[in-house]
């Protein structure tokens, strides 16, 4: 074997380059030898890490706590631990700086198409609530079909004047959301539907809803992406003197535990945030190819955040 090859696959990078084989020749000769191999090495030697990470765009949302919790445990029953990376940024972007040869591959859950390339590059990866044509293999949930039981709820209701408080992010999840919406408002004639960004930043975010309902008193009914935001929503309307549901009646997204310790009770969007950790992790250990694609149903949940309008 040359030396060149030998430096290639103790360094971590020979795939591509060197055959399974002859990597397994060097590291089994370098052990041989005495060397003390450091874990890059041993895990070359087995062929993986042992370790996925699972990408989320920040860690102070439940949502995604419940996501690691399905993944972890799936992983767990074949000796496969989870890390978790927090994109952070409020674009849920952000510098990934993490070597490849450290994991087995990666989760992506609710991040945009641009951080699915730069994620992708020499690393397997399942997308979690992420675009299923991003070219790997997909766990998505039905939320387009919760928006639209949302938005003709209120419409049943005898609402005609809806407000979707959208978080201002470009992943695949939100824009399925908000084009769902739009979608249900154009196929009423007579219903107005009305959009308004927001940050996931709780303070500026009740300042904008606030100002947004002062200016229109018309809205009824408010749809918000995230029960955080509902969350919000309850605040700026609690400061503008409206009651929940008597003046303005408020639909969340997830689920959280949050949504039924608000007062009144949050009615919802439930996404079944472990069973898509759960079988993401699946379709990675299955080693599924990147057409693969797995959608999984929503729940709306009623409690007493809605009711009919009633100003």
């Amino acid at each position: 074997m040359s030396q060149a090859t030998v430096s290639l696959v103790m360094a971590g990078k020979w795939r591509g380059r060197v055959s399974a084989t002859m990597a397994k020749k060097v590291l089994d000769a370098a052990v041989d030898m005495g060397y003390r191999l450091n874990l890059s090495a041993r895990s070359l030697r087995l062929g993986r890490t042992g370790t996925v990470m699972l990408v989320v765009p920040s860690l102070t949302n439940p949502h995604f706590a419940d996501v690691h919790s399905g993944a972890a445990r799936a992983g767990a029953e074949r000796g496969i631990g989870v890390i978790v990376y927090p994109l952070n940024g409020e674009d849920g972007k952000g510098p990934f700086p993490f070597p490849r040869q450290a994991i087995d591959g990666v989760l992506a859950c609710a991040v945009s198409a641009d951080s699915i390339d730069r994620l992708r590059d020499g690393v397997a990866m399942v997308a979690l609530d992420s675009d299923p044509d991003a070219g790997v293999c997909s766990v998505t949930m039905e939320v387009a079909a919760g928006m639209r039981s949302a938005v003709d709820h209120l419409v049943r209701l005898g609402h005609r004047h809806l407000l979707h408080v959208r978080a201002q992010r470009d992943a695949w999840t939100f824009t399925q959301r908000t084009a769902a919406f739009d979608g249900r408002i154009a196929a009423h004639p007579r219903v107005r539907g009305r959009s308004l960004a927001v940050p996931f930043d709780g303070a500026r975010t009740r300042e904008l809803i606030l100002a947004r309902l002062r200016d229109d008193t018309s809205v009824t009914g408010i749809i918000c992406d995230d029960d955080n935001l509902a969350a919000c929503a309850y605040s700026a309307a609690h400061g503008l003197g409206l009651s929940i549901p008597g003046d303005l009646s408020v639909i969340g997204f997830d689920d959280l535990p949050l949504a039924s310790l608000l007062v009144p009770a949050l009615t919802t969007v439930r996404l079944p945030s472990q069973e898509l950790g759960r079988l993401g992790m699946e379709r990675f250990l299955r080693h599924d190819t990147a057409t693969a694609r797995t959608v999984l149903p929503i729940e709306f949940v009623e409690r007493a955040s809605v009711g009919p309008p009633g100003r």
